[in-house]
């Protein structure tokens, strides 16, 4: 084989290994990224949020046993919005009722609502 062929024989198995290391690395990067952006999510900082029960009705979920002993609540919170929250039928809310909500801020800025 001559010297010039050989050379661009390597050139050219040296781009297609460079190719597949860098679609390597881009894979891991953006499994890098998804790991951290879920370990964001899960941190998560609570806080009480006072509010007044807006409706009660049936839980719809998929087990029987939830919708059996579930509710689902509105409540308007004091600073605004009405959210939607689930407990237990043993709280037994009512319409008018003054409760607290856990209001749980994920470190992606996502907002979640909990019965206290």
């Amino acid at each position: 084989m001559r010297e010039e062929t050989k050379r661009r024989l390597e050139r050219q198995l040296m781009w297609q290994r460079m190719k597949w290391a860098a679609a390597g690395l881009g894979v891991v990067g953006l499994m890098a990224g998804g790991f951290w952006a879920t370990g964001l999510d899960a941190s998560i900082e609570t806080h009480r949020e006072p509010g007044v029960v807006a409706a009660v009705g049936p839980l719809f979920a998929k087990s029987t046993k939830a919708i059996e002993e579930g509710l689902a609540v509105d409540v308007k919170l004091d600073k605004g919005p009405v959210v939607h929250v689930t407990t237990l039928k043993t709280t037994d809310p009512h319409i008018g009722d003054h409760v607290e909500v856990a209001e749980h801020v994920h470190g992606t800025g996502r907002i979640t609502y909990s019965w206290k």
